[in-house]
């Protein structure tokens, strides 16, 4: 009986949640402007406050509203950052996941490659590069080049100019990053030389802007062939 009483609660908090953002796209409103009180919404919804409450606390925990102690309940520009992070997290637990997220991250970054070209202008070019040459000094300890390859990956994707698809990538690429520092022996770095190589082609293919063979080299890349 508990159990059906608490599945009827979440369902209850869940239709509220899809209520409220109904409320909030019908009114057009945007981020700053505020919302009905508590109160207010659970007598439009017509469930009790405990339902709007919990359903409030879920927007708030993705990100959709925030609440202010004493003026309101506001609109906030999305951030899937905490919700992505979330996912990723899950994934990490999973050893057979791998391989499906490094597919996502492959697709996604090929699929980043049109707009770059759109966006990207010379000097965006020249920190990529910048990059690299910074990866090849002298002296570059293992863990240095793991960061330095994020970083790399990070700033490619930057210059989609799309906020939401940054926020994912960065996700996925964190995953990655804690994957290989997860994994690196003490002074081990196979395939500097081919990942450099590498990411020097996704540059010049990207500035010529050939799409497929940028598409290509990521892919080659990212699945560690060639």
């Amino acid at each position: 009986m508990k159990l059906f009483v608490q599945d009827e609660y979440q369902m209850l908090s869940r239709m509220a949640c899809d209520k409220i953002k109904s409320y909030i796209a019908e009114h057009q409103l945007k981020a700053g402007d505020r919302l009905p009180t508590e109160r207010d919404l659970a007598e439009q919804l017509e469930v009790s406050r405990p339902v709007i409450r919990e359903a409030l606390g879920t927007l708030e925990g993705l990100g959709l509203i925030v609440k202010r102690q004493g003026k309101g309940i506001f609109v906030q520009d999305p951030n899937f950052t905490a919700l992505f992070h979330e996912m990723m997290g899950v994934w990490q637990q999973d050893e057979q996941s791998f391989e499906q997220v490094l597919q996502f991250r492959v697709l996604l970054e090929q699929a980043a490659v049109a707009p770059i070209i759109e966006h990207a202008k010379a000097e965006d070019y020249e920190r990529l590069t910048a990059l690299i040459d910074r990866s090849e000094q002298a002296g570059t300890t293992a863990s240095e080049f793991i960061r330095l390859d994020y970083l790399f990956h990070q700033e490619l994707l930057r210059l989609t100019g799309n906020p939401l698809f940054v926020q994912l990538t960065d996700e996925v690429n964190r995953y990655f990053h804690w994957v290989e520092t997860s994994n690196l022996q003490e002074g081990v770095m196979p395939g500097v030389q081919e990942t450099i190589r590498q990411h020097r082609l996704i540059v010049q293919s990207l500035q010529s802007q050939d799409k497929e063979l940028a598409a290509e080299w990521i892919k080659q890349h990212l699945t560690r062939e060639g």
